[in-house]
């Protein structure tokens, strides 16, 4: 039978590819192909079908028996299969499919084109199409791709010179210039994770390096594609596809089993970005007369109110180029700096937003005091500097959020409000930026929980 099918493989080799890519899978059961035949992504032909019948076996959805293995999307594996991530990493079609976010083949044993979508995944969309104004794209300084060609050519020219790998917690591995990282450290015996066998496909080879990236050569395309997937700044790097002209101090990021499912996951189901650091300006803002609204107020004036404040709010925020980064309850934490059209600024935006939202909230009193006879004041406090930028939290319920000393003094700073009796305040920072745009009142200097030294913030009044 092995023979048989070795010579029927044999004969289908001699068939020119360019018919291979129109020919129907022969021998396919006709169900299997009709369920199949419309994936998005992979072609139920000749050539695919050699691919996968030559590395049969290997796929984490083999059956295990001869002649029910898998066919991409044509239907579900009979064998127990513990999902662990994502498996189709290690099929042999992988790079074929055109976008990650499709290929739901094998273990899920059906593959959906997405012209079906439910609100849910509408929604989704949404949410993903607003995020990514704010995350990491092609011409921003992550993405230093080259053609492989061009790269290829450099290393070529380039004379192969002695550098050292510093791995942090592990040990110094000697090793060449025209040798990518992942090599280099199993040949030395680390355990280096590298669950697609260095395909650029699982990213769980990853590595932050932190000191010498200036040594990193540019990524590949391969490096490059799997980078915006998931999100990678400039520092984090695929071993398997790197390699480097200098010294490197570098330390692996995938180190257990929940790490390898995190790595897999990332970016499949969600927007994703990894932690980056940016410079940026936190605004925080808080209702000061809340507590006693919802205390007077029915459970569904509370949330109709809020939801009616957030919307005003937010469009001011949205409408500056600013991200809302979370609600915490009546309050609103933003990130200005983060929008690619307008980020250059983010100081100045996110200052005129403080004073168009204080006027919005004036323009919102009149509708509360009509059918509630209350009125809101909010408090406002801005500050810039670095912070880390990317998606923390549950696997389920992941947030893209900020964190650091400039957003713990922002929300400090917002909270002083209180104690002066203002409504917009500014950091010395922020300030220094903006000071001859605007109208000032008030300056003072108080110290602020977490902070040994005073800091100064002023009192911001209006646009010139």
């Amino acid at each position: 039978m092995s023979t048989i099918m070795n010579i029927m493989m044999l004969m289908m080799y001699m068939i020119p590819k360019k018919i291979r890519d129109r020919m129907k899978p022969p021998m396919m059961p006709r169900a299997r192909y009709k369920a199949g035949k419309d994936h998005p992504a992979i072609k139920m032909n000749l050539t695919n079908l050699m691919i996968c019948a030559k590395n049969c076996g290997t796929c984490p959805s083999y059956s295990g028996v001869i002649g029910e293995a898998l066919y991409c999307a044509s239907g579900a594996s009979k064998k127990a299969i513990e999902e662990n991530g994502c498996n189709c990493v290690s099929c042999p079609l992988y790079d074929k499919c055109s976008a990650y976010n499709t290929a739901y083949f094998c273990i899920h044993g059906s593959c959906s084109s997405g012209s079906d979508k439910t609100r849910l995944s509408e929604i989704t969309d949404l949410t993903r199409s607003y995020l990514l104004r704010f995350t990491l794209q092609d011409n921003e300084p992550n993405d230093t791709t080259q053609e492989d060609a061009e790269i290829e050519e450099i290393l070529n020219n380039e004379e192969t010179i002695n550098i050292a790998l510093n791995f942090t917690g592990e040990k110094k591995v000697d090793t060449k210039s025209d040798t990518p990282i992942l090599q280099a450290s199993l040949s030395a015996g680390i355990p280096h994770t590298h669950i697609c066998g260095g395909r650029a496909r699982c990213s769980t080879c990853r590595v932050i390096v932190t000191e010498g990236a200036e040594n990193c050569r540019p990524r590949n395309k391969r490096e490059s594609r799997l980078a915006k997937t998931k999100g990678f700044s400039p520092e984090v790097r695929l071993a398997c596809q790197t390699t480097a002209v200098g010294d490197l101090a570098l330390r692996r990021l995938v180190l257990d089993d929940n790490d390898i499912s995190e790595a897999i996951n990332q970016g499949r189901r969600v927007l994703n970005e990894a932690g980056r650091e940016c410079y940026a300006t936190i605004m925080f803002s808080d209702i000061r007369s809340f507590t006693s609204f919802s205390e007077k107020a029915l459970p569904y004036d509370v949330i109709h109110i809020l939801n009616r404040y957030f919307e005003e709010i937010g469009s001011v925020i949205d409408s500056n180029g600013g991200y809302i980064d979370k609600y915490m309850g009546d309050g609103i934490m933003a990130i200005f700096g983060l929008d690619h059209d307008n980020r250059d600024h983010h100081e100045m935006l996110a200052a005129k937003s403080a004073v168009e939202m204080i006027i919005a909230v004036n323009d919102f009193n009149t509708y509360l005091k009509n059918h509630f006879a209350h009125t809101f004041k909010i408090g406002i406090g801005l500050h810039t500097g670095n912070v880390i930028i990317g998606n923390l939290g549950f696997s389920r319920k992941k947030e893209y959020t900020a964190l650091g000393d400039t957003v713990n003094t922002a929300s400090r700073i917002e909270s002083l409000n209180k104690r002066t009796g203002t409504s917009i305040l500014v950091s010395d920072t922020t300030y220094k930026k903006i000071k001859n745009d605007f109208l000032w009142k008030k300056t003072f200097k108080t110290k602020v929980k977490g902070k040994t030294e005073p800091i100064t913030v002023h009192e911001l009044i209006d646009l010139k």
